[in-house]
């Protein structure tokens, strides 16, 4: 069986998907989480102090194989490269990271091929005085560090203005240039006690029309056309009506994946499919809604290796001959710490930690910190998973679940 290693921030998510295509996983990230620990071959904690530059030095110790990276890498191509001499990439390559990260060619190519993404200020120009402009970090990540620019706010070497469009924050999901499904993204969250502007979740697959589907399924072959972009990786976008704004690419394994497999009982290929000379067929997407039901039957579950053509297998989640895919929705939700706890050694995530390990149950809770960690306010705890039949349910039970967790950790500060 291939053992892929996953590195980045947090590897529990990818390293629960490969299980749920086949694969076993070793890990390097920042936390460790106990689920994570019980799931893998191996792992090892990255030192906040010494992250990103350390995986590298830390993966080494692991046995030969390819390795995935999660989010956060992108922004760190000089890393990317490093693992890639001595290991086989699943995941775009330097010279893919150097286009997709930069958001004047982003905009660019998406403006050239006339799709709607909001306007940005020259390099070097202050914030205008005129509209609604966002200040962004250019190596960003989940969020972190966005904010509403002022007018007349100076340029910085390390940022840019956007501009500010309001709507419903979206993600789609490609692998190659292929839709795989659309999620609600949730964004700074006040029930979630996250940052502004920060991620913290994501309900779906969303049922978008037919012109917005079309649109994100051009804009995924365009994209994986144009910039090189292979294997699994995401786009952001707001949605105005049946307009959408493409906002940035992660040009990697991102957050809402698993809430797409969780939803469609479907297992994504990981390795990128080869491009010869930058380019190469095409996948072709599918524009209806994501995982829609099949006459009779199974649909089929993908499991890919390296070196192997996609092998078909059984989904969990189908019934017998005419059931046809149980469909629903999944909502995920990032907690943050509204104060500083102490984890607690015991509540409601320790049903989500005993027995084996199914890759395919939808847990209540993950990335379970250990007993006793010291989190501060404003870091995220956890992680919260619920099922429903309607986005608005699932809404509705995320937050009563984190509202549960308000009263618990409350018994918790330091």
């Amino acid at each position: 069986m291939t053992v892929v290693g996953v590195v980045g921030t947090s590897a529990r998510a990818a390293v629960h998907s490969l299980a749920r295509a086949g694969f076993r996983a070793w890990a390097v990230d920042l936390f460790a989480d106990r689920d994570l620990k019980r799931t893998v071959a191996d792992c090892a904690v990255c030192p906040h102090d010494r992250y990103p530059d350390a995986i590298p030095t830390l993966a080494a110790q692991f046995p030969p194989g390819p390795v995935l990276y999660t989010g956060g890498l992108e922004n760190h191509p000089h890393i990317v490269a490093e693992l890639a001499r001595t290991r086989e990439l699943w995941g775009n390559p330097l010279e893919v990271l150097a286009r997709v990260r930069d958001p004047f060619a982003l905009a660019s190519a998406l403006t050239a091929a006339g799709l709607a993404t909001p306007k940005l200020v020259p390099t070097g120009e202050s914030c205008p005085p005129d509209g609604r402009w966002l200040r962004k970090p250019l190596r960003s990540g989940g969020g972190l560090g966005i904010r509403f620019a002022q007018s007349g706010d100076a340029p910085s070497p390390h940022h840019y203005f956007q501009e500010f469009i309001p709507g419903t924050p979206m993600s789609a999901i490609f692998v190659d240039g292929a839709l795989l499904g659309v999620t609600e993204q949730l964004i700074g969250e006040p029930w979630l006690h996250a940052p502004a502007f920060a991620y913290c979740g994501n309900i779906g697959p969303v049922t978008v029309d037919t012109q917005v589907a079309n649109t994100i399924t051009r804009l995924g072959q365009m994209l994986a056309a144009e910039m090189g972009l292979r294997g699994t990786w995401g786009l952001d976008f707001v949605l105005v009506g049946s307009v959408s704004f493409s906002l940035e690419v992660n040009p990697r394994y991102t957050a809402a994946v698993e809430v797409l497999e969780y939803a469609g009982g479907r297992a994504e290929p990981t390795p990128p499919s080869p491009l010869p000379e930058g380019k190469g067929e095409q996948r072709q997407p599918n524009p209806l809604p994501p995982f829609p039901k099949k006459e009779g039957g199974t649909e089929p579950n993908i499991q890919t290796t390296a070196s192997q053509a996609p092998v078909l297998s059984p989904s969990p989640f189908r019934g017998g001959a005419g059931e046809g895919l149980q469909t629903r929705i999944i909502g995920k939700a990032i907690y943050y710490a509204l104060h500083a706890i102490t984890f607690p050694p015991r509540g409601p995530w320790d049903a989500d930690l005993a027995g084996a390990f199914d890759p395919w149950r939808v847990p209540a809770f993950a990335d379970i910190p250990e007993p006793g960690s010291a989190i501060e306010t404003g870091w995220p705890v956890l992680t919260l998973f619920v099922t429903g039949t309607a986005h608005a349910e699932v809404r509705e039970r995320l937050q009563s679940r984190a509202a549960e967790l308000d009263r618990l950790f409350a018994e918790h500060s330091p």
